[in-house]
C-alpha cells in the first residue's frame, strides 16, 4: 500500500513538472508574439472567408485553407497584421474543439496554427466575429432570428449574448489571438418577417426600456432610436467584458460602413474600442467622429472592391494622416489565398478591383511608392519617376475594367490601353516637372476584325481636339469647356461657340493609325504646351462616351 502511494506521489510530481514545462513553453512562445503597442503603423489584410459565390460562403467552403500558405501570402505583401477568423458569418469556427462547431471538413486547426506562425514572424493575428449575423445560430434558434439571409438578422437577446460571450471567451482563451474584429454591430433587418417584431425582441424592448413594446405601428422614431442604442450598447459591453476578462490587452477592432449612424455615434463603444475601421474607405469621415473616440483608439481605413476607393490615391493620403491601412478580398484559390503572381509584377494601372488594392497596399506595406515596380522579390523605385499617372473611367461594380500599361521606348512614352468596350475615358495627371515630348496612345482591339472606335477626343482644360474617323478623317480643335473629369461624360458639343470654334486651332501633328492590333494616336504637341496639369482623352463610336 505504501509502495503504491509513493508511486502515485511520483506520478503526481512528474505530472506537475510536465504541466509546469508546458506552461513555461507556452509562456516562452508568447514572448515571441508582438505587442499591439509595438506596431507603429497598422498594415493589415484579410483573406475573407465570409463570402461564397452568392451571399455567405456555405459551411466548409474554405476547409482546405493552409496556414503556412496564408502566412507566406501575408509576409509577401509586407503586412504586419493578419485579420482572419474565429467564427465567420456562416456560424462555424476556424479552430478545432471549441465551444462553436468547426467548419465541416476543416483539415487543420487553422486559427491556432496561423497564430503560431504569425507570432514567429512578429505579426499580430486577429480573429473575427460577425455580431448580428450567424447562419448556423439563426437556423438553430428560429424564434430568436429574423431568418438567415446575408444581412443582420439577430436581435441581442439574453440567449444570443450568452452564446456570443462564450464564443468570444473561448476564442481569446484558447487560440492565442491578439484580438478580433467585430462586424455588423447593427440592429436586425426585420424585412424577412414583414417588419413585424419577434416576441423575443418585444420582450427585450420591455427589458431595456422599462415599458411594454408599443407595437410596430405606434413605435416612434425616438423610441426606436433609444431602444436601438441601448441594445447595441448592452451587446458591446458583453463583447468587451468577454474579451478583456480573459486578456486585458486583447484588441477589439470595430468596423463600420456607416460611421455617423445615429445608433452608434457618441457611444461607449466608440470611446472604448481599441481600433476603429472606416469600411467605406472615406478618410474624411474621421474628422466628424474623432472627438467621439477614445484617446487610445487607433483609426484605420479600408480598401476593397465594393467601396470604390482608389488605393493609389488614398493610401498616400492615409499614411500622411497617420491612419492605419486595411484591405480584404475573397480568396480565389482552394487553399484560401489570392494569386500574387498576377498582382505584384503588374503596374497598378494594369490591374483593377481588389487586385489593384492589394498591389497598392503591398507597395505601401513595403515602404515603396505607388510608382515602384516589382523586380525578383521586392519593389524597386524607377530610376526616372514617371512624368504622369493614368486613371481610367470606372465601370461600376459589374462592369469589366479598362487597364493600361505605360512604357518608355526610345524618345516616346507609350500608353497601351486594354478595354473590353468601344467606348471609354482616361485621365493623365502630371506628376513630374514636365510632360514627355511624345506620348503615343494605343487602344487595343478585341480582334483583328474589330474596327475600333471612330471618335477620339483629347483636352487639357483650355483646348481640345476631336478626331472623327468615319470615312474621311475629320479634325476639329479649339477652345473647350469641361472634359477633364474621368468619370463624367463630355458635353455633346464640347467646344465653345456651339461646338464649332469661331477661332479654330490648327493642329498639323495629329497622327492616327489603325492596325490589326490597335488604334493609335499621338497626343498633339499643342496639348502639351504650357505644361498643363491634366490631359484627358476618350474614345467612342458616335458623339458620346457611355
Amino acid at each position: 500500500m505504501l509502495t503504491m502511494n509513493i508511486l502515485k506521489l511520483w506520478i503526481g510530481i512528474i505530472s506537475l513538472c510536465g504541466v509546469a514545462f508546458i506552461v513555461q513553453a507556452v509562456k516562452a512562445e508568447e514572448t515571441n508574439a508582438p505587442k499591439a503597442s509595438t506596431v507603429k503603423d497598422i498594415k493589415a489584410y484579410c483573406l475573407d472567408f465570409n463570402w461564397g459565390d452568392r451571399g455567405f460562403a456555405a459551411a466548409g467552403t474554405w476547409k482546405d485553407a493552409n496556414p503556412a500558405a496564408h502566412l507566406a501570402w501575408y509576409k509577401a505583401t509586407g503586412a504586419n497584421v493578419i485579420q482572419t477568423f474565429c467564427v465567420s458569418c456562416n456560424g462555424y469556427a476556424w479552430y478545432k474543439n471549441g465551444v462553436v462547431p468547426e467548419q465541416p471538413g476543416l483539415k487543420v486547426d487553422f486559427l491556432r496554427e496561423l497564430v503560431k506562425l504569425g507570432h514567429q514572424e512578429g505579426m499580430l493575428v486577429l480573429g473575427y466575429f460577425c455580431i448580428s449575423s450567424n447562419t448556423r445560430w439563426g437556423k438553430e434558434n428560429p424564434s430568436l432570428s429574423y431568418g438567415t439571409p446575408s444581412s443582420p438578422h439577430i436581435p441581442y437577446t439574453d440567449e444570443y449574448l450568452a452564446y456570443l460571450s462564450s464564443a468570444i471567451t473561448d476564442a481569446v482563451k484558447t487560440t492565442g489571438i491578439d484580438g478580433f474584429m467585430i462586424d455588423w454591430v447593427w440592429q436586425p433587418n426585420r424585412k424577412a418577417n414583414d417588419g413585424k417584431w419577434l416576441d423575443a425582441e418585444k420582450k427585450l424592448y420591455q427589458q431595456l426600456m422599462g415599458e411594454p413594446f408599443p407595437g410596430e405601428e405606434k413605435l416612434t422614431k425616438d423610441q426606436d432610436l433609444a431602444y436601438s442604442r441601448k441594445a447595441i450598447d448592452r451587446c458591446w459591453k458583453t463583447i468587451r467584458k468577454a474579451a478583456k476578462d480573459v486578456n486585458p490587452a486583447c484588441i477589439i477592432w470595430l468596423t463600420t460602413n456607416n460611421m455617423k449612424h445615429p445608433h452608434v455615434v457618441n457611444s461607449d463603444m466608440y470611446r472604448e474600442v481599441d481600433w476603429l475601421l472606416a469600411e467605406a474607405g472615406r478618410i474624411e469621415e474621421f474628422a466628424a467622429i474623432k472627438s467621439m473616440v477614445g484617446t487610445h483608439t487607433r483609426l484605420t481605413t479600408c480598401f476593397a472592391d465594393w467601396n470604390g476607393q482608389d488605393a493609389a490615391k488614398v493610401v498616400p493620403e492615409a499614411l500622411a494622416a497617420g491612419i492605419g491601412l486595411y484591405g480584404f478580398a475573397k480568396p480565389t484559390s482552394k487553399e484560401g489565398t489570392v494569386n500574387l503572381d498576377k498582382i505584384l509584377p503588374k503596374q497598378l494601372s494594369e490591374i483593377s478591383g481588389n487586385n489593384r488594392n492589394i498591389g497598392a497596399l503591398a507597395r505601401a506595406y513595403r515602404g515603396k511608392s505607388m510608382d515602384s515596380e516589382w523586380a525578383k522579390d521586392d519593389f524597386v523605385e524607377p530610376a526616372v519617376p514617371p512624368a504622369f499617372r493614368i486613371a481610367l473611367k470606372s465601370r461600376g461594380k459589374r462592369g469589366l475594367a479598362d487597364t493600361a500599361k505605360v512604357t518608355f521606348e526610345k524618345d516616346q512614352t507609350i500608353i497601351t490601353v486594354r478595354t473590353p468596350y468601344q467606348t471609354g475615358r482616361a485621365l493623365l495627371t502630371r506628376t513630374g516637372e514636365k510632360w514627355p515630348s511624345t506620348i503615343l496612345i494605343r487602344l487595343l482591339k478585341k480582334s483583328a476584325d474589330t474596327p475600333g472606335p471612330t471618335h477620339l477626343r483629347m483636352a487639357n482644360g483650355k483646348i481640345g481636339v476631336s478626331i472623327i474617323q468615319a470615312g474621311e478623317t475629320k479634325i476639329i480643335a479649339g477652345e473647350m469647356q469641361g472634359g477633364l473629369d474621368v468619370n463624367k461624360v463630355w458635353e455633346a458639343k464640347p467646344f465653345l461657340n456651339d461646338g464649332n470654334p469661331a477661332s479654330p486651332i490648327k493642329m498639323d501633328d495629329v497622327q492616327t493609325k489603325t492596325t490589326t492590333e490597335a488604334v493609335e494616336i499621338a497626343v498633339p504637341i499643342k496639348l502639351i504646351e504650357g505644361n498643363p496639369e491634366l490631359i484627358c482623352f476618350e474614345w467612342c463610336n458616335g458623339d458620346k462616351v457611355r
